[in-house]
């Protein structure tokens, strides 16, 4: 079959409800984990909720137990931050997006007298809220909004695997540079190279279905211009070896070299 008609096929309402027999046929057997689309934003409400106070409960569990992180974007953040602050530093940590709480007990135990601060959806805000207040998790601080967000300067901003998910990515970051005084962190995120003006492609991620998700590759220039026109440096970036897949049902578009990518962005002083 070709890839053509795999995106197609997967573009169609239906296509979520597949059987498994056929999604190993066209997708597992392919190696095919995102499709191209047409759309230009992500839809409204791409976002389905994969969390819970229990899960929450079981994930901390397993921290105090075994010192096991469920799962980490990028598992040498901690190596990171050792580099850029000593374990007495008193800093503001921003997690956009972050949803599991072992990761910020991990950090807060290696750095005593960080300001811990999260925002997600609304929804996962909640649990997490519930949670904070059930361990008295007293450095931990739960945002709701940008508005929220700039009450504070921030040390490092970390985007665990999230920029892509933002539909407003562009004005977030714009927002988030000025009260950032060090370090944005972008990591486990798509990008793909391409001269021209385009700015990112919409696809559509297919290893959660039904559950339907969808997010943005982003033109690396693009992205990389936005933080040095505001005085930020590209200081590290890799390619993250999480995950891998295959793209060759995206080879009929205009851009090359999807990598899945770590970047770190440093102010100049």
């Amino acid at each position: 079959m070709k890839y053509s008609t795999i995106n197609i096929i997967y573009n169609l309402p239906f296509s979520n409800y597949l059987g498994g027999f056929i999604k190993k046929k066209l997708l597992k057997n392919n190696r095919i984990t995102f499709i191209p689309t047409n759309k230009k934003k992500l839809p409204k409400k791409n976002h389905p909720i994969l969390n819970s106070i229990k899960y929450q409960e079981e994930i901390i569990d397993l921290y105090i137990k075994k010192k096991k992180i469920s799962f980490n974007s990028f598992s040498d953040l901690k190596h990171l931050l050792k580099k850029k602050f000593n374990s007495n530093a008193k800093f503001n940590f921003l997690d956009i997006g972050g949803d599991k709480l072992d990761f910020y007990l991990d950090i807060s135990k290696e750095f005593k007298n960080v300001n811990y601060f999260l925002i997600n959806l609304p929804e996962v805000n909640q649990i997490i809220r519930t949670i904070k207040n059930k361990h008295k998790f007293v450095n931990l601080r739960v945002l709701n909004n940008l508005d929220e967000i700039k009450n504070h300067n921030y040390d490092f901003v970390y985007f665990g695997s999230t920029l892509q998910y933002l539909d407003n990515y562009e004005n977030f970051i714009k927002e988030i540079i000025p009260i950032t005084k060090k370090y944005v962190f972008l990591s486990a995120t798509w990008f793909f190279q391409n001269d021209n003006y385009l700015r990112n492609i919409v696809v559509k991620q297919l290893n959660f279905l039904p559950k339907e998700f969808y997010l943005y590759f982003f033109n690396l220039n693009f992205i990389q211009k936005i933080f040095k026109n505001q005085s930020f440096k590209t200081e590290l970036i890799e390619v993250n070896n999480s995950y891998s897949c295959s793209f060759k049902n995206f080879e009929k578009l205009n851009i090359k070299n999807i990598k899945y990518t770590n970047i770190l962005f440093t102010k100049e002083t």
